[in-house]
Formats: structure tokens, sequence, C-alpha cells
């Protein structure tokens, strides 16, 4: 089982540079650890959504911690 786990959707149009997925990647990545941090692990799964509320991906975080 993992810790946590980042889904990354497909883009649609795709993308030309490999350079150019990293970077929605990195994005995602920021947003995700955005929602984490802010819920200070009580909000365990959430959307990766940009400012233009374009969802990016998803993300679900599994706690083993007791508190």
């Amino acid at each position: 089982m993992a810790l946590f786990t980042l889904t990354v959707n497909n883009l649609s149009p795709v993308l030309d540079k490999k350079f150019q997925e990293v970077q929605v990647i990195a994005r995602a990545l920021d947003l995700a650890e955005q929602a984490v941090r802010s819920a200070g692990g009580s909000v365990t799964s959430g959307n990766i959504l940009t400012d233009g509320a374009v969802l990016l991906g998803t993300w679900t975080y599994t706690p083993q911690a007791s508190s």
C-alpha cells in the first residue's frame, strides 16, 4: 500500500515536448502538496484543479500514523 498516490491525467491535446509534460506534472505536484499541507492530514483525497478549474488529476493520502 502507498502512503501517497498522485495520478496526473493524460493531456488533451497531447503536448509536443516531454519537458512540457514534466512541467504539468510539477504543477500537479505543487497543487497536491498545497492541498495536503493545508488539510494537515485531515483530508485523505482530492482533485487537482488548475486556476481555470481544469482537472489535472487526483491524489490520495493513506495515513499510517495514529495522530
